[in-house]
């Protein structure tokens, strides 16, 4: 039965989802975007704001996956992937072998009580795990978040539901454009149409309260109830069912769009993890007052999980001034400014060199 293999896919995804910030790869989370640092943290790795071309390249390689998987595989993240559909189906599933007039009442509590999780889980992805807990005691604006989000999260799984898909959802709408006659869809043999068993079980089956036999919609959210009821049915009178997910993978299109979509993937991925773990970049300002002398901005990027004593010097001719001692913090970055004054001939630009804890970075910069 598809719904038994959707569960298993919820409750992967429900797992992982739920555990992904308190996960924690060179002492620091799996994955959070670290706000006061404008700072994404995949990984193990460091992804500054600043670092822009990352940033596209990461965002063009989810959104030609999104729409790669889309087109091949139709509403996969509505039927099985989208909280707002799966989570209901889990609370169902969680109280089915109580006696029916417990039933509503402890969905609804479950729902409640899973809320209140989710809430919690999605303020990890923001604020470091380990100081989650103690904000919602100190801090107003993190617990007000918290609640708000619980009120949402519960109010979208205990009473919009499946309204929210057939009327609102974006994607939903956006799906109607990406789907071309050989997406995955549920589909109604037509060619058996006089077969019908007219039980219309498929209907009472429908969370969005659809009759897929009347062709494919926009509100069907692909989540195989139809294809189950339809099964159980037609299993009774010894026939096969009329309904059933209809559609082709192995095509040229999906080849295209899906080797596209993974070679964005990989090139984020690959230019993310060979990126150095310290770095030094070196900026001119503006030359001082006094003669033959320049104003430089540095940063040091560490992302290893331990802080770096670095000492800044030039390497030739000149003095240097300013900020020459940095002390970087782990998955941190270090700003300075220095002076660099020129003796005897630089030859137009002077060669930066950060020394300390066995590394050394060089960065060449001009001197106008």
């Amino acid at each position: 039965m598809w719904k038994r293999k959707r569960r298993i896919a919820a409750l992967v995804q429900g797992a992982t989802l739920l555990y992904l910030p308190f996960l924690t790869v060179g002492g620091e989370s799996a994955l959070r975007f670290d706000i006061p640092g404008m700072k994404l943290l995949f990984f193990g790795k460091v992804l500054p704001i600043s670092e822009f071309h990352l940033v596209l390249l990461g965002t063009l390689a989810f959104l030609l996956l999104t729409i790669a998987v889309t087109v091949v595989f139709g509403r996969i993240w509505c039927g099985w992937l989208c909280p707002q559909t799966v989570i209901p189906m889990l609370a169902s599933w969680a109280f089915s072998a109580f006696p029916a007039r417990w039933r509503r009442a402890g969905t609804t509590l479950f729902l409640f009580l899973l809320s209140g999780v989710v809430s919690f889980s999605l303020i990890a992805y923001f604020v470091p795990p380990a100081e989650v807990a103690g904000l919602l005691f100190r801090s107003r604006m993190v617990a007000g978040f918290l609640l708000a989000q619980w009120a949402v999260i519960f109010a979208m799984l205990a009473f919009i539901g499946p309204a929210f898909c057939r009327t609102v959802c974006p994607y939903s709408m956006l799906q109607n454009i990406l789907f071309d006659g050989n997406t995955l869809t549920i589909a109604f043999d037509r060619s058996r149409k006089e077969e019908c068993l007219r039980c219309d079980m498929c209907v009472k089956a429908c969370p969005v309260g659809i009759d897929i036999k009347e062709g494919a919609r926009r509100e069907c959210t692909a989540c195989a109830e139809c294809i189950d009821a339809c099964v159980a049915a037609t299993g009774q009178k010894g026939i096969s069912p009329f309904l059933g997910y209809g559609g082709t993978i192995l095509r040229p299109k999906a080849a295209l769009l899906g080797g596209a979509s993974a070679a964005a993937v990989m090139a984020f991925l690959f230019l993310l993890y060979t990126r150095p773990a310290v770095a030094l970049l070196v900026q001119w300002e503006a030359k001082v007052p006094e003669a033959n002398a320049n104003s430089y901005r540095y940063t040091v990027r560490n992302d290893v999980g331990k802080p770096l004593a670095l000492a800044l010097r030039l390497d030739g001719g000149g003095m240097i001034y300013g900020d020459k001692d940095i002390l970087v913090g782990p998955h941190a970055r270090k700003t300075g400014t220095v002076i660099v004054r020129q003796e005897g001939s630089m030859g137009g630009s002077v060669t930066f060199v950060a020394e300390g804890n066995g590394i050394s970075l060089r960065r060449k910069a001009g001197f106008p």
